[in-house]
Formats: C-alpha cells, structure tokens, sequence
C-alpha cells in the first residue's frame, strides 16, 4: 500500500475537487471542506490487498476515487463499492471494522482521520444519517450498526492531595481566626480573608473547576453578612466583566464566520513553513492584538483556533513538546507586552487613572511604550531563549504550501458574516484609537459593537452558546467583586499600613525596594487575581513614591510588569480559556502542564531580571535618581 499527501493532478482530481464531487461530503461548506484537506492522504491498494480487515479498529474513513472495492462481512454477504466511502463505522459508534474491503483491481482512495468527520457529523445530523444509508445499504439485509457499550474503565486513585486539600480548606480558614485575634482586623475583614483562604486552597490543588470557589466565596460573603449582595456581585455590573462578554462576542463572531480560519491561513502561506515560523506567526499576531484589544482573554480566544489548527494537523501525541511550545508562543505573544503597551489590559488603564495629571500628560501611549521599550526588548529574548530550553528538540513538522493553497480555494470569496466581523475589529480599533476625543470607555465601545452585531442578526444564538467560554465570564464576575468587598471590610488599608516601611527603600535602596516588592505580589497573586493585586500595590506605593519625589509611572510600570504573572492554571484566565478549548475538542492529552509552568517560573525571573536590565535607562530618561 502507497501513501502519498496527494495524487498527481495529471491523473486524478486533487482532493479538494474529489471532495466536493462526493454526494454526501459536498454537502459540507467551505470553512469545513477547508479544514479537512490537510489531514487528507492518498493510498493505493494493488489488487488482492486489503484496504482493512473486519475487527481491526475504525478510526479512517475511505473516499474511494478509482477501481473497486469488495466488502466482506465474514458471513457470505458481499457488495460491489465502485464509488463513494468505506470504513464508515468509527462515524456510526462502533469500534472496529465490520466487514474487510478487499481491492480487487488497483484501487485510490483519500484516508480521512473519522475524528476529524466525527466532529462535523455531530453537527450535522443529516450527514451521519446519509453515511448511515450509504453504510446499511450495501448489503443484501440491513445492517444494524449498534454502538458496542464502551468498558467501564478503572478509576485512578486520587492519592493524598485531595484529602490534604480537604483537611487544609478547614484547618487554614482556623488558623485566620487566631491570626486575626493579634491583628487589629474588623470581623466581617477576617471572615472576607478566611473565605479567600478556602478558595485559594481549592484552586492549588484543584479540588473543583476554577470557577467554582469564586462562587462560593459569594456566597459565603453573603451568607455570612460580609458585605451586602450588590457589593459582592458587583463584578457581573463591572466595565471588565462587559469588556470581557463583549470581546468574547466579537470573537466568536470571527471563528463562526470563518474570518479567523481564513485569516490563519493567510497568515502560514506567509511564514517559513517550518517549526520557528508557526511559533513566530502564533507570537507575532499575539504581540500585534496586544494594543488594540485590551484584554489577554480576548487575544488568546481570537489567536486560538489557529493553534489548533496546527496542533491538529501535526497529529501531536499525549505531551508532544512541538504542540506546547505552540502553546507557550500564543500565551506569551498575549500577555508578556501586557506592561509595554498602555492599552494592552484594563489594569494598565486603572493605573494610568491613578497618574497625577503631570505623569498622564508626561506618559501617554508613545510616551509609555518609550519607557517601557528596553525592558520589552530584555523581556523579547528571554521569551525566545525560554522556548528553545523548556521546549527543545521538538519533532520538525510542516505544513505543504499545496494544502493551504487547496485550504484557501476551498473557502471561496470573502463571505458577508466575515465583512460583519473584520469591520467590528475596525470599529474596536477605531474607538481605542480616537478615545481621547469622545471619552467613551473601552467596555462600552466593545459592549456597543457586540449589541449591534445581535441587533442585525449577524452574531446568532449558536455562535454566541458555543464559542463564549461562560464558565470563565462567572469566574471573572465573581472575583472581580472581591476589590470593593475587601475596601468595604477595611482588608485593603490594614495591608497598606503593614507596607509603610517600604517606602525607606524607595530612596536610598531601589534595588531592593524592586526585589521585596516583586516577592510580595507574587505572594498575593497566590490569593487575588491580577487587578484585585494591581490596586492594592498602587494604592500603597503611590503615595510613599510621591512623598520621596519618585515617578509614579516607574512604580506603577513594575507593579503592573510583576502582577501581570502566573506560576498556577486558577492565577490565569486566559489560561483557563485555551485549556477549556483544548478539552472541548479532545485535546487536553496534549497539555504539559508541569513544563508550561516550569516555563513561566524562569520567565517570571527573567521578567524581574529585565526590570534589573532597564535601570539604567531608567536613570537616562531622569524617571530615577
């Protein structure tokens, strides 16, 4: 048996063609046809060989282009297949092969991977019906195809972290209530740290879904009278949390359309096709977004179906360090310029908000991106010089020029859906540009797009169920209420005047003021996420920093550099959003999570490192003493 990538176009029809000339295949549209050319190949069986045996496992379906197949069930039936598909089983539930096709002259046909149809039949109710006629019909009785029921498979025992994880959100919330005996702390701020203590424990060692301790902390708080509903759901009524919803919206609006597929593939005809040009594409487009989107959820949801596409097509196995480093590139490329451009994340914009007038006319979108400009250089390198360590001696893998050409003739001209979503991304980028002069928030720009999308039917009700992550929204709603709760209970300015003694450091020792700072907020990015983090830093430096005539950009730049960090899955939501992505579609086998953690340790070093290497450039701009 042959097996080429594809035929010679001189004797058969290229398999874009052959697909769309299958009575039950051209039913497909574009976007999907598109995606399957690239796991497409060619076979040729000589006569008397078999293409597969019954019992062997069906996991490929057969698009049969020429010569003849003679499927035989082992039990005296037997049909003639000149033309159409074989091997549809693995598409009709059942595991294996019931019949053995033998090729009885030289036969071509086109191997389709079944989960890749798989994927398009559970969408398409009539096109397993069809494959089920065609795969009944054959016979001279009809076959019933009954899904085999599927072993029970033993249950890995969960060891000691959960029983420990247990035993610790009870234990740990106690020793709060002693600690807070010695701390002149108000009731309602002790049960609000004691809540926030069960959560953090439960996200560490993952006893629930993330999503899930930011709701019980809710309605903990609110069970237990810690600060009234409203105050505690006020993150679902937030500027971020609409920013967030609409983003997702805009979003989903380019997977569905198909504008984000059609622009990947414009995107790999253009970089090398090699290994460092797919990590470089997923990098680049990453740190392109990173100033006309301002939220890393957003970026990493838009830039994600184009990793999968190439996770896909590489066939990665459980693991596979090409998959992970593709995985690091599209994380990095969203979030590691987050502190480089001003509106690359709200936080940044929070900061900038707390900015004397002086500092906000000094460092507006050029100013700070000059600032900033040698530590994103610092930052640039370490990213790469981390992805070639952590993820080296990848397996090679490319992508012919051929398929995406046959990927893009398959899509068509560009479609009105797609007109719809690349002039929402315009009209996103419009108003973040002209923001000076309406004032209009980011979040309500976003949110007014996103409502007329819906007004105008273009974003439908299946595109915004499927393709809006609402377990990640809930996350977000929820912890994003913990800023004001723990401003209510008095939390916040307990922390602030425990970071009074700082201040001594920003004067005569900032090397050291850089590196105790640093170790703090990334002791409470354990417990808050990163805006909760931000607000708490800035409103306890800011005012030590103008007491010592120190810049407040300087201060806020490294508080924003450090927080903008993660070591574990629950710290991240973006995080969270692609590796929900990838369990949607099967994918989570080939997470490493402990190597893309062990990645954002040594880039949280370097990170601080940077901050180290931009000090002297600092002292140039006058912005140190």
């Amino acid at each position: 048996m042959i097996a080429d990538p594809y035929p010679s176009p001189a004797i058969l029809p290229m398999p874009a063609d052959a697909l769309l000339a299958d009575p039950i295949l051209g039913r497909l549209e574009g976007m999907a046809l598109s995606a399957l050319i690239p796991h497409v190949t060619r076979r040729v069986i000589a006569a008397g060989e078999f293409l597969f045996r019954a019992g062997e496992p069906a996991d490929t379906v057969f698009l049969i282009q020429n010569g003849a197949l003679r499927l035989e069930n082992g039990q005296g039936r037997s049909a003639r297949q000149v033309e159409g598909c074989a091997g549809e089983e693995a598409l009709l539930g059942l595991a294996s092969h019931s019949a053995s096709a033998l090729a009885e002259t030289e036969t071509t046909v086109l191997a389709i991977p079944a989960g890749q149809l798989a994927h398009l039949a559970g969408r398409r109710r009539d096109l397993r019906e069809a494959f089920f006629r065609a795969y009944a019909g054959r016979y001279d009785e009809q076959t019933q195809a009954t899904p085999p029921a599927a072993p029970d498979k033993p249950q890995p025992a969960e060891g000691l972290g959960p029983l420990l994880g247990w035993l610790l959100t009870i234990a740990l919330p106690l020793a709060v209530y002693l600690v807070a005996e010695r701390l002149p702390l108000d009731p309602a701020a002790t049960d609000f740290l004691a809540i926030v203590m069960v959560a953090v424990v439960m996200w560490l060692f993952g006893l629930v879904p993330e999503y899930v301790p930011p709701l019980f902390a809710a309605l903990a708080m609110i069970l237990l009278d810690v600060a009234p509903p409203a105050e505690v759901l006020s993150g679902f009524r937030s500027d971020s949390f609409f920013m967030t919803l609409s983003i997702f919206g805009i979003g989903a609006l380019m997977v569905s359309s198909g504008l984000t597929y059609r622009f990947s593939l414009w995107v790999l005809g253009k970089v090398p096709a090699t290994p460092f040009g797919y990590n470089l594409s997923l990098f680049g487009i990453g740190t392109v977004l990173s100033p006309v989107i301002p939220s890393v959820v957003g970026r990493v949801s838009i830039i994600t179906p184009l990793m999968i596409e190439l996770i896909e097509i590489s066939k990665p196995e459980a693991r596979d360090r090409f998959a992970n480093r593709l995985i690091f590139s599209l994380l990095s490329g969203a979030s590691i310029f987050v502190p480089i451009f001003l509106t690359a994340a709200v936080p940044n914009l929070v900061v900038y908000g707390l900015f004397d007038a002086q500092t906000q006319f000094a460092f507006g979108w050029i100013a700070w991106l000059y600032a900033a400009s040698v530590f994103g250089l610092i930052v640039l390198a370490s990213f790469w010089l981390v992805s070639a360590l952590v993820f080296g001696r990848a397996r090679s893998f490319s992508l012919p020029r051929a398929t995406i050409r046959e990927q893009r003739r398959l899509l068509g001209p560009v479609s009105a859906p797609e007109w719809a979503a690349a002039l929402a991304v315009l009209a996103m980028i419009g108003g973040i540009l002209t923001g000076p002069s309406h004032r209009i928030d980011v979040a309500w720009i976003a949110l007014a797009i996103l409502v007329t999308l819906m007004l105008f039917g273009t974003l439908g009700r299946d595109a915004i169920r499927a393709q809006i992550d609402w377990p990640i929204l809930i996350y977000l709603g929820t912890i994003i209420g913990w800023v004001p709760v723990a401003a209510s209970t008095g939390l916040d300015q307990v922390i602030v005047a425990h970071l009074n003694w700082l201040g001594d450091y920003l004067k005569t020792d900032f090397p050291r003021f850089i590196l105790l700072v640093s170790g703090m907020i990334l002791a409470v990015r354990l417990a808050l996420p990163t805006g909760v983090t931000v607000i708490l830093f800035t409103t306890a430096l800011f005012p030590l920093a103008a007491a010592q005539g120190l810049s407040l950009w300087l201060v806020g730049f490294i508080i924003l550099a450090v927080a903008d960090t993660y070591v574990f899955p629950y710290q991240s939501s973006y995080y969270l959003k692609l590796r929900s992505d990838l369990e949607a579609l099967g994918l989570a086998h080939v997470l490493d999570e402990r190597r893309i953690i062990a990645a954002n340790i040594v880039m949280i070093a370097l990170r601080i490192g940077a901050i180290y290497g931009s000090l002297r450039f600092w002292q140039h701009l006058d912005l140190l003493s």
